[in-house]
Parts: structure tokens; C-alpha cells; sequence
């Protein structure tokens, strides 16, 4: 089409999330996800750098994207990416943080404390369907958010499983850092198995016992959990409390969000 945008465009949506070890990019058409990226998260990188990188990828789609979001729990880069974006695409960024998450109810002592990626994941259940439950993100940490009814109740942080391994790894003068894997039995019989059996092992039981106390002090009618995260693929067929596994599902947060705005004025358009 020529003259400017084909029309078709304007469905393309580009969803940001940027974490603390990756920052991951989804392409939406509606609320179907066309393509995604992911590259490692640095702390010092250019308005120049993102820009170059943004361009380069998969040119021929990107020029159709109309709409941008970001999500962010990294403050040193969240102007460096708003002004990327506006650059390449010609429209600033949507944010979504706190203060601007559809209406949800924050049931939360300091909200501007909550992760972006937090809100957007409970915002991609409610994309999902999912009315209550809990979202289980494997990723730098692992962190449990728990939701009902358009509210948002808090949650649990606690060590990532490769941050775990690292960390035990950097601390403890014999323990080198092992590859990840499941061992076939219970019982290490090497350093390296051991360790694995603790980190990944050990991650499942914290799983379960932490959801069986947040159901028990917040009981629910039908609760839903669901995974999602770099890591949640070592967690699947390894507990039966976590009954899905989604991991696009910051980035469908953040499309939800993006599609749940008034155009220009990033408010929120209708009740979902």
C-alpha cells in the first residue's frame, strides 16, 4: 500500500519486558504472539545500541508494529528503551507499572514497589481467562503472585534456581557451578549431583509448600496456578500444584495491557 501504513498494521503490537538477566520482546497481531526475542539484559546499554538492534530485527515486521509497551524492573534502562522505541517506531511507549495497570486493585502496602513483570503476568492470566489463582515465574528470582477477582494480593519472592546455584557456587570455596540437570535419584553421589538434587529438588518442595500456605490463608473457589519464566521448563511433570505452563505469558500481560488502552491517553478502555 502506498501513501503510508497498511491499515492491517495497526493490530501489529511490539510488547518489552525487560528483567533483570534477559529482556524478552514479543510481536502480537490481536492477541496472538507472531514472533519473540530475547537477548541478555545489560545495565549500561546505549539509546544507540537498542536502537541498532531494534532495527535489525526482522525488519520487514517490525516496520508494521503501530503500538509499543514496556515493562521494566530495571530503572537505569527504562529511558534508554522508552526513547529507543519512540525513535524507531514514532509513537512513545505505553509503561506499565503501578500506576497504570487497567484498573487492577493493589492490595499492596508499597505498590510502586511491585515488578512490573509481576503485575504484567497477572494481567496475562486475566488475558487467559483465569479469574484466580497464582502465578509462579521462574526467571533471576522465583517469585508467586497471587490474584482474584481484579485484585492483585501480593505475593512471595525467593532465589531463582540458577541464581541459587551461582550464589551457592561463588560462596562455597569446594562447589563449582554445575550444570542443570535432573538426576534419576535422591541421593547425590557426587558434589555435582548433589547440588543439583538440593537446587532443583529443593524448588520444588519450596513450591509446594508455599502454595499450600498462600491457599490456606487466602482460600479460593477455583484457583489456577500457573508457571511461567526462562527457568518453569525444569518444573514441568515435577509437581502436580502447578496445573499450566505459559511462558509467554509477561508478554501477553503486557499486550493485554496495551490492547486494554484508550489510544493517546493510556487509560483504560473498557471492564475486561
Amino acid at each position: 500500500m502506498r501513501g503510508g501504513k497498511d491499515k492491517s498494521a495497526e493490530d501489529f503490537r511490539l510488547a518489552v519486558d525487560v528483567g533483570n538477566t534477559h529482556t524478552v520482546l514479543g510481536l502480537f497481531r490481536g492477541v496472538a504472539i507472531r514472533r519473540r526475542w530475547r537477548v541478555a539484559t545489560r545495565k549500561d546499554t546505549t539509546v544507540d545500541e537498542i536502537v541498532f538492534w531494534l532495527r535489525g530485527l526482522a525488519a520487514k515486521e517490525t516496520r508494521s508494529v503501530a503500538k509499543t509497551a514496556l515493562a521494566s524492573v530495571v530503572p537505569t534502562q527504562d529511558e534508554h528503551w522508552l526513547a529507543a522505541l519512540e525513535e524507531v517506531f514514532s509513537a512513545r511507549p505505553q509503561v506499565l507499572d503501578y500506576r497504570n495497570c487497567l484498573g487492577l486493585k493493589l492490595e499492596y502496602e508499597i505498590p510502586r514497589q511491585i515488578g512490573a513483570d509481576r503485575l504484567a503476568n497477572v494481567l496475562g492470566a486475566e488475558a487467559l481467562g483465569i479469574k484466580e489463582g497464582v502465578v509462579v515465574d521462574f526467571g533471576t528470582a522465583t517469585t508467586f503472585d497471587v490474584f482474584a477477582d481484579r485484585t492483585y494480593f501480593g505475593g512471595v519472592i525467593c532465589p531463582g534456581i540458577q541464581s541459587s546455584m551461582r550464589t551457592l557456587s561463588q560462596s562455597a570455596a569446594k562447589l563449582a557451578e554445575a550444570e542443570l540437570r535432573w538426576p534419576d535419584h535422591a541421593v547425590g553421589r557426587n558434589t555435582d549431583d548433589a547440588m543439583r538434587i538440593g537446587i532443583l529438588g529443593g524448588t520444588v518442595g519450596m513450591v509446594e509448600r508455599l502454595l499450600r500456605d498462600i491457599f490456606r490463608e487466602r482460600p479460593m473457589r477455583r484457583p489456577l496456578v500457573l508457571a511461567t519464566g526462562g527457568l518453569a521448563f525444569w518444573m514441568e511433570g515435577r509437581t502436580k500444584t502447578i496445573r499450566r505452563f505459559e511462558p509467554d505469558l509477561t508478554l501477553m500481560g503486557i499486550n493485554h495491557f496495551l490492547s486494554g488502552l484508550i489510544p493517546g491517553r493510556g487509560e483504560k478502555r473498557s471492564k475486561p
